[in-house]
């Protein structure tokens, strides 16, 4: 397999981590922060199970890491380019939502 085959599997890896709901709220709930899985998961109003499948999918993709301290594991984004990236998807999607709203009150009047 060539690199850029490599690197289009990850692009495709990383992609279908941030594809998903819960994932994008864990990304925004951890923001610049490090937080244990045990205040994830009450924020999340999902089960222990879900959560931690979500924190594993996150963490495969090379979207976050973590350590242990004890029992407890600890997780934070990976690169700070991943904050950087969460910023554009938002912009993109607030920008969007104005065009519509725009071309919906065009259409109606």
């Amino acid at each position: 397999m060539e690199v850029r085959d490599l690197i289009m599997k990850r692009n495709v890896e990383f992609l279908k981590a941030l594809a998903d709901e819960t994932r994008l709220k864990i990304l925004q709930f951890l923001g610049d922060n490090e937080m244990c899985q045990c205040d994830i998961i009450p924020a999340m109003d999902k089960s222990q199970s879900t959560i931690s499948q979500h924190l594993q999918i996150l963490t495969n993709a090379g979207v976050l890491e973590y350590r242990k301290e004890g029992q407890r594991s600890v997780y934070k984004l990976k690169d700070e380019r991943i904050r950087k990236i969460m910023e554009l998807v938002n912009s993109i999607s607030r920008d969007s939502l104005l065009e519509i709203s725009k071309l919906a009150k065009s259409i109606g009047k």
